[in-house]
């Protein structure tokens, strides 16, 4: 399936922004931080909220007769620390970031889509453009026109798997793309349930991948459970996160996600697929 126009809206500004700052690969999810994170929540359109990166579902974000909650405070240091790796002042941190929203095709539009195709797309982009070039990608591919003649009666009539990438003719990775998701509805498990099967009859070094941008603790074990070395045959080879410092550093969230990997990571991965 081609990409959707805001999808290549968030690719362009994106390619403007590398241009500008000639990001390496181990910056180049500074980009995706600037575009897709925000201070701003989505109400009767955008509005602004409390001055701090706003990591999680806003209803977390409560100041109580005790002061700020810890989510709050969280956030705090979460905006601190992306000032710091921005090379921005903390006053004008969330100035900084939030671009694409600003953007004003995006600016009337409900969000809650659009950044995750955004999200998938500018991966895309970037795995193309720091990777191995001898690797293609292709985004929503329809899994009855990938793997043929296999059922997937867990999965809807309309499914896609969000990006397949090939060395030639070869599927060597399946990516599931998620900006966010919630803890009930981790589909990317399912997903990668459904086609780890097929994909690795069709090539038994085929990868599967959960690619994220989310920062809630439960919801991302949720995944690494079901990655090595939690384990060690999951159906999944890893959970990436577009920068887990922000998770490490950020919020101090050091602890149960030790095993997210990186997007650097996962672009030196590319050589390595066959």
């Amino acid at each position: 399936m081609s990409r959707s126009p805001n999808a290549q809206t968030a690719v362009e500004l994106y390619k403007q922004l590398q241009a500008e700052h000639q990001w390496s690969a181990a910056d180049a999810w500074k980009g995706i931080a600037i575009m897709l994170l925000t201070c701003e929540v989505w109400g009767i359109g955008w509005q602004p909220f409390q001055d701090i990166v706003v990591y999680r579902e806003r209803n977390d974000f409560k100041n109580g007769p005790k002061g700020p909650s810890a989510v709050v405070k969280r956030a705090e240091q979460l905006t601190t620390y992306l000032a710091g790796e921005l090379g921005v002042s903390r006053q004008d941190l969330c100035n900084a970031i939030g671009s694409y929203y600003r953007h004003t095709a995006i600016r009337p539009l409900q969000p809650h889509n659009l950044v995750g195709h955004a999200f998938r797309s500018i991966v895309v982009h970037i795995l193309q453009s720091h990777g191995d070039p001898d690797i293609t990608y292709e985004e929503e591919v329809s899994p009855n026109s990938e793997f043929p003649g296999h059922g997937f009666s867990t999965r809807s009539k309309d499914a896609k798997l969000d990006i397949v990438a090939r060395r030639g003719p070869r599927t060597v990775a399946l990516l599931s793309s998620r900006w966010r998701y919630r803890h009930d509805r981790v589909d990317m498990i399912d997903e990668a349930i459904a086609y780890a099967a097929p994909a690795q009859r069709q090539n038994p070094h085929c990868q599967l991948y959960g690619m994220v941008g989310e920062f809630s603790v439960p919801r991302l074990v949720k995944v690494l459970e079901h990655c090595p070395p939690l384990h060690a045959n999951g159906a999944l080879s890893a959970l990436v996160h577009f920068n887990p410092d922000l998770l490490w550093n950020g919020l101090g969230e050091n602890g149960k996600t030790q095993h997210l990997k990186s997007l650097d990571w996962l672009i030196k991965e590319t050589f390595k697929w066959k």
